[in-house]
C-alpha cells in the first residue's frame, strides 16, 4: 500500500499537481482501497470500480434518465492496481468529456427511456431521435436499435441512485454512430484506451 502511494504521489507532483490537491488524492487512494480490501464493493470517487453489486434489475432500470456526465470505468476488482491509474482515466474523462460536448451532448440535453416492454427510447433536446428494443442479463443491457442488425452491449451500474451505463471504446463508437454522432474525435480516445487494460467509457445519469 505504501509503496502505491508514493508511486501515486511521484505521478502526480511529476504533472505539477499542487500539494493540497495531492494529499486530497491520496487520501481518495487509501480510502478506496481500504473499502475495497473489507469487501464493501462501490463505486469509488477515485477508480471507477465497476462491482456485480452495483448492477440494476429490471425493474430498477424502467424509466426515463437524463445524461448528467461522462463516466469512465475499469472492470478489475483489485483497487489498488486500479488507483495507480487514476490520473491517465482523468485524461481519459476529460477528452471524452469535450468529444460528447462537440457532439451536441451537455447535461440535461439527452434521455434515454427504459419501458417495461422492453423498448427505448433515446431523446435530445426534447425530441426522439431514435427508438429501439433491450433484453438484460447477468452483467449486459443489449440494446438493437431500429432499422440496426448489430446490438450494442453495455454494462449498467446504479450508483446511489444513478445510472451508469459503460462500453468498450469500439461499442461506443457503434452506440454514437446509431444515435446519430460523428465519431472522427473518438480516435484520440480509443489510442489512450489501448494502454489500459479493463477501461469502459460511457455516460452517468439521474432520473
Amino acid at each position: 500500500m505504501k509503496k502505491l502511494i508514493a508511486l501515486i504521489a511521484c505521478v502526480m507532483l511529476s504533472a505539477g499537481v499542487a500539494n493540497a490537491q495531492l494529499e486530497e488524492v491520496l487520501g481518495k487512494v487509501a480510502s478506496a482501497a481500504t473499502g475495497a480490501t473489507s469487501g464493501n464493493s462501490t463505486l469509488s470517487a477515485l477508480t471507477g470500480i465497476i462491482s456485480s453489486k452495483l448492477i440494476p434489475t429490471s425493474q430498477q432500470i424502467i424509466g426515463t434518465w437524463t445524461y448528467q456526465e461522462p463516466a469512465v470505468m475499469l472492470t478489475s476488482d483489485n483497487a489498488l492496481k486500479n488507483a495507480a491509474s487514476a490520473v491517465a482515466m482523468k485524461s481519459v474523462e476529460s477528452k471524452l468529456q469535450s468529444y460528447l460536448t462537440k457532439v451536441g451532448i451537455t447535461k440535461g440535453n439527452m434521455s434515454i427511456t427504459f419501458n417495461s416492454d422492453k423498448t427505448f427510447t433515446i431523446n435530445r433536446k426534447g425530441k426522439t431521435i431514435r427508438r429501439g428494443t433491450y433484453t438484460m442479463n447477468d452483467s449486459e443491457v443489449v440494446m438493437t436499435f431500429k432499422g440496426k442488425k448489430n446490438p450494442c452491449r453495455v454494462t449498467p451500474q446504479l450508483d446511489n441512485g444513478s445510472l451508469v451505463i459503460v462500453m468498450d471504446a469500439t461499442k461506443l463508437k457503434t452506440f454514437m454512430q446509431n444515435i446519430g454522432s460523428s465519431v472522427s474525435q473518438l480516435s484520440t480516445i480509443v489510442s489512450l484506451m489501448k494502454t489500459m487494460d479493463g477501461m469502459k467509457l460511457g455516460v452517468r445519469m439521474t432520473k
